[in-house]
């Protein structure tokens, strides 16, 4: 484990004017470098309802993780971890779209925060990630489950859930999800789906028990689509299973962003009995007891 002070409670005043120096400097940076080739979130969605398509997603905290080493609040550093998913980033599988953030296709619409986050992001770890990307490779949207919270205009998000929601729509799916996640729990999120049947992974370093995990994965038919929300693990899931013949998609925060959706949340809020990583005491989870949930669990690796 890799401490590192500069994320801690004491740097955070300093960390906050880092963040508006590398804003800045983000224009200096898409200047001096090439940066990759990035679909749009339509684009992306469209692409995987063409079928078959299967997603593998980065986030900035992916990034980080990579080129720093340091531990993430759900993912402790591992090397293993970090090697498979350098190499996903230039998989040439043609059914395994590989996703950027949105920071990455255009911070043109989204809200002040999240522009000055990707920005200042960019300015941090593009000019050592662009050594791990294949510059002449078509990258997709890893942002297509973040359809709410970082735009401007909300309409967008009516547009991009109607899509989502064709992905499922009369299927049979298996969700691979941590153990507080809770996917669609109380909300309509996979009313359209045929069946969910849900395996439960650890809420924090899932990678730990990636073999075990991949295993239970492995003894359902290819017929279920396999959504999964695990975070950096989901990356490397999601390609494994697709390299096995299954349509995988890493779906990741989609169903904390359908409740923001939901409330018309104007800031990133806890919801109740779900993991909620970006906001203020989220990933302090409670018990609850809701039948449908539990009679959807097939199995634990925890």
């Amino acid at each position: 484990m890799k401490i590192d002070l500069r994320y801690g409670p004491l740097f955070r005043p300093i960390r906050k004017i880092a963040k508006y120096i590398l804003a800045y400097l983000y224009y200096i940076v898409v200047f001096l470098f090439e940066m990759p080739k990035v679909k749009s979130i339509d684009e992306t969605l469209d692409k995987i309802l063409e079928g078959g398509y299967s997603i593998c997603r980065y986030g900035d905290g992916d990034f980080q993780t990579m080129i720093e080493k340091i531990d993430l609040p759900y993912q402790k550093y591992d090397n293993q971890l970090a090697k498979r998913m350098k190499e996903i980033l230039l998989s040439d599988d043609p059914k395994i779209l590989v996703g950027l953030p949105v920071g990455y296709y255009s911070i043109d619409g989204l809200v002040r925060e999240s522009s000055l986050n990707w920005r200042s992001q960019i300015a941090l770890v593009y000019p050592i990630l662009k050594r791990y990307l294949d510059l002449n490779k078509q990258y997709y949207n890893s942002s297509m489950s973040r359809f709410y919270y970082e735009y401007q205009d909300k309409n967008v998000s009516k547009r991009y859930l109607n899509k989502l929601f064709k992905i499922w729509e009369g299927k049979n799916i298996l969700l691979i999800e941590g153990e507080k996640s809770r996917l669609g729990m109380g909300n309509d999120l996979f009313n359209k789906a045929l069946n969910v049947e849900r395996i439960l992974a650890p809420k924090h370093n899932a990678f730990s028990k990636y073999d075990q995990i991949l295993s239970e994965a492995l003894k359902h038919k290819k017929s279920k689509l396999i959504l999964i929300a695990l975070g950096s693990t989901a990356t490397v899931l999601a390609f494994d299973l697709a390299k096995a013949g299954y349509q995988s998609i890493d779906i990741g925060n989609i169903d904390i962003e359908y409740e923001w959706y939901l409330r018309g949340a104007i800031k990133k809020i806890k919801i109740p009995g779900k993991y909620t990583s970006e906001a203020s005491g989220g990933r302090i989870v409670d018990d609850v007891i809701d039948e449908k949930y539990a009679s959807q669990i097939i199995a634990k690796i925890l």
